[in-house]
């Protein structure tokens, strides 16, 4: 783990994996001990960071406490002064483990750096409490590059039987409703190995079994490709990342606004069948071309220069006009009769990001600069159009996230959103009040919108 003061020393090993403590009280011989209350009475507070376990060595271990009225060994830290803590979970109970459980907790935390990822490990962390695994994966997920086979130990079980559910649901090949996911819900149990993924999955496939009404599926699915194309994918078993990519490929089949990245999707938790990206690097020197006019492979272009993309059914154009303006037209085919489903939860929007490119010809990890781009419902087609400044250095343009419902931009910033209305150039500003003004009272479409009027008057 890396630190921003390399000259100190490392902190202990031994610190809590749960952001949740609480003190052991001492109490007459023969009877349980008594835990106080959580963080010494402060919840809000992360135990991880608590100076006591950065300055203080603390060991590793368990202890027999009360849970639920029952007896449970839950695991522990003691201090070298004697005093002990035991960890708790969500709800604020002591989390469950094995005395070899404690002991292999101790081992990896000794090997934080690079903690044992072999089988036997793997198989031994899987027999022990789902709270305990969450925990541990999660702390080590934020503070080391974790060996993706540690995150098997996870109940993968569960997300494969929501996604096998899901894909037989959108193919309406089951008589009736199949039997739920193994133990119900997903929760957030497989954040520490890859985030959007359980949440949608589980709202998804418990909307397509009848069990959610109002616009919906346009969010869920979109978050869950979203999920699919950020995740490490060797943290994820075989037969989930199967799974999964079966999903999404019967995803772009139902929705052709999906397809391309629900290809892409596939195609990354596979390793088969890659797809070319809807990206495109664009240097400084084509902006300082396009804002010239010099010629281009023996043609004048006085209107600026392109560079054509296309996977279907998308297809692409980016142009650098005279004055330096990026333009992105962007069309994807569609149904003849497009799906029930996306009518119901309203216009589409297209995510635009643009990146700035390091020295090394590589686009930097941050989020860029991020507008949305309405789509049009026209004939056999979606389409959108913006127009925004070329940055002046070079950049990525980035197409490939699916379209989210315009609906469901409810955590957008307004600025975002108002630095998108000004882009989409072609849509009116009647037409943005239809689409808005039915939105829920606390969209930021709303500021978004209110700014804009006051800005173009």
């Amino acid at each position: 783990m890396t630190t921003e003061h390399p000259e100190r020393a490392a902190p202990p090993p031994h610190r809590p994996l749960s952001d949740w403590i609480a003190r052991v009280r001492p109490v007459a011989p023969g009877r349980l001990p008594v835990i106080g209350p959580v963080n010494d009475g402060d919840e809000r507070t992360d135990a991880r960071t608590m100076p006591r376990f950065r300055t203080e060595p603390w060991t590793r271990t368990s202890l027999i406490v009360e849970r639920a009225g029952e007896r449970c060994r839950a695991l522990a830290l003691r201090a070298s002064d004697g005093a002990a803590v035991v960890e708790l979970d969500d709800c604020g109970a002591p989390i469950a483990v094995s005395e070899t459980g404690a002991e292999l907790i101790d081992r990896l935390e000794n090997h934080w750096a690079e903690p044992p990822a072999d089988p036997r490990t793997v198989d031994r962390l899987r027999s022990e409490g789902l709270a305990l695994r969450y925990f541990l994966l999660h702390r080590l997920a934020r503070e080391s590059d974790a060996p993706p086979a540690l995150f098997h130990s996870l109940p993968w079980e569960r997300v494969d039987a929501a996604a096998r559910s899901a894909t037989a649901l959108l193919h309406a090949q089951t008589d009736g409703p199949p039997a739920p996911p193994p133990d119900g819900e997903l929760r957030h149990w497989f954040t520490p190995a890859a985030s959007s993924l359980a949440g949608p999955l589980q709202v998804l496939e418990a909307g397509l079994r009848g069990e959610r009404a109002g616009p919906w599926f346009g969010r869920e699915a979109a978050n869950l490709l979203s999920g699919l194309l950020s995740a490490e994918p060797r943290r994820l078993p075989d037969a989930t990342r199967n799974a999964l990519a079966g999903l999404a490929g019967v995803l772009g089949e139902a929705d052709r606004a999906l397809h391309h990245a629900a290809r892409q999707a596939a195609a990354r938790l596979t390793g088969i069948h890659p797809v070319t990206p809807m990206r495109r690097l664009l240097d400084s020197d084509f902006v300082l071309r396009a804002s010239s006019g010099e010629p281009r492979s023996g043609r004048y272009e006085p209107s600026g220069r392109s560079e054509f993309l296309e996977q279907w059914p998308v297809a692409a154009v980016l142009t650098v006009t005279g004055n330096r303006l990026l333009e992105i037209e962007m069309e994807i085919e569609d149904h003849p009769d497009p799906p029930t489903r996306r009518r119901t939860d309203g216009p589409l929007c297209q995510l635009v990001t643009l990146r700035p490119v390091m020295e090394t010809d590589t686009a930097s990890a941050g989020q860029g600069t991020r507008y949305w781009m309405l789509l049009r419902t026209g004939a056999g087609a979606l389409g959108g159009f913006i127009a925004v400044p070329a940055p002046d250095h070079t950049f990525e343009v980035d197409l490939d996230a699916p379209p989210l419902p315009l609906r469901f931009l409810d955590r957008v910033p307004p600025g975002e959103l108002e630095a998108s209305l000004n882009a989409n150039e072609h849509i009116t500003l009647s037409e943005w009040h239809r689409m808005i003004d039915g939105l829920a009272p606390w969209h930021p479409a709303h500021t978004a919108l209110a700014a804009y009027v006051s800005r173009h008057g």
